[in-house]
């Protein structure tokens, strides 16, 4: 059977819960977004339960010592193909073993892609952490726009938050259209047509609502980067390992550089 759900994570877990409690071996789990019906598919769409997402959460968590959940998560963050089914296969392994230890089997092939997965998404909030540039605008906001591999926007808020307590910023995902907003006081998720979101966006996507020093810093950031270069000493593979091509377009110093 293929298990059709809203695309939300407590969506995916109201399926995985259904799957258990009517004993079935589901062939695919798949947004609704993304999923094309055919005649020979038997599918099932499930209606997103609250309940039924904490109680999976809950089951895995207390086999595991509460370290199941978050790479759940993780693995769901990805959109990677079948990383829904991923996430099943991985409740499953924790459900059959009862404990912890199933985590660091990965002689099993969905633990070992599982740990893989896990560690390319730490990696992208790492970048993230280290390439979100901020415009500041004649209010006093800040925007920062990103395009990162992964959904990774939930995994980096509490870092900027701490960083940035003192002041109002969004952090704008270009490919996924929503993005974070924190007024020094709450932060929250926003999409494109948010009234507040919309508004910043389309202030500080015309150069004309940029604080008037902005131009001068964005400059002496490029020009500082490119101070502390040692020409004799390029290593392009190097510069390139550690600052990838596809994430110079929203990076400040390497505007003169980028070509779309």
């Amino acid at each position: 059977m293929v298990f059709v759900y809203d695309g939300s994570y407590e969506g995916l877990l109201s399926c995985i819960f259904t799957i258990f409690k009517d004993r079935i071996t589901p062939i695919a789990i798949n947004a609704e977004a993304n999923h094309q019906f055919t005649l020979l598919d038997v599918a099932t769409r499930i209606t997103t339960n609250d309940e039924w997402a904490v109680r999976v959460l809950k089951g895995v968590d207390e086999r595991t010592h509460s370290c199941a959940s978050g790479l759940m998560y993780k693995i769901f963050l990805s959109e990677l193909p079948l990383c829904e089914m991923l996430v099943y296969q991985l409740v499953l392994a924790i459900i059959q073993k009862g404990d912890g230890t199933v985590l660091e089997n990965f002689a099993n092939p969905h633990i070992l892609k599982a740990a893989q997965i896990e560690k390319m998404i730490h990696r992208e909030v790492h970048r993230m952490h280290a390439f979100v540039r901020f415009q500041k605008s004649r209010n006093g906001f800040f925007y920062a726009a990103i395009d990162p591999d992964f959904n990774v926007l939930p995994l980096i808020g509490e870092h900027f938050e701490k960083r940035y307590a003192d002041q109002s910023w969004l952090i704008f995902d270009t490919r996924r259209h929503y993005g974070l907003y924190y007024d020094q006081d709450v932060m929250k998720f926003a999409c494109a047509d948010d009234p507040v979101f919309s508004i910043n966006l389309l202030l500080l996507q015309d150069e004309s609502f940029q604080d008037e020093k902005e131009k001068q810093y964005q400059a002496l950031w490029e020009n500082y980067f490119h101070a502390v270069n040692i020409r004799e000493r390029n290593n392009t593979k190097l510069h390139l390992r550690h600052m990838p091509r596809r994430y110079w377009k929203y990076l400040t110093e390497k505007q003169g550089t980028y070509k779309r």
